[in-house]
């Protein structure tokens, strides 16, 4: 009787080396952005994280905008992604360099919402107890 030997991923290892991919791209490229997008023009752009697919053919950058204007600095950076794919391919080596896809990071504006309101909450019970 012939055994096959079926050789299961290491599901550990996979996460381990997409969770290395997410931060060497998003490391890549904050630093790129650092330099092609001037904070006096834009606004402190951070880049909160980054989700590459499982065929390294798109990135997800998640990214939030301080004291600048959260649309007009998303759309400058679509439509200069062409630029800064072409410089993260210079800068990482990779068998294909994803397809940047910029979104605002809405999970930072909803955390800052929900402790503003537990502010709120703290602050009427404080007032209740006086």
């Amino acid at each position: 009787m012939l055994r096959r030997s079926i050789k299961t991923p290491n599901l550990k290892m996979a996460v381990e080396r997409t969770n290395r991919l997410n931060e060497l791209v998003k490391r890549a490229l904050s630093k790129i952005i650092q330099k092609e997008f001037l904070p006096e023009k834009y606004g402190w752009i951070t880049l909160s994280r980054v989700i590459v697919s499982g065929d390294i053919q798109h990135a997800r950058v998640f990214l939030t905008v301080m004291a600048g204007n959260e649309k007009a600095t998303l759309e400058k950076l679509r439509i200069r992604q062409p630029h800064i794919r072409h410089l993260l391919a210079s800068v990482v080596r990779l068998r294909y360099t994803p397809e940047l896809i910029f979104e605002i990071d809405e999970d930072l504006k909803q955390a800052l919402k929900v402790d503003k309101l537990i502010d709120n909450v703290a602050a009427e019970t404080h007032q209740d107890d006086a």
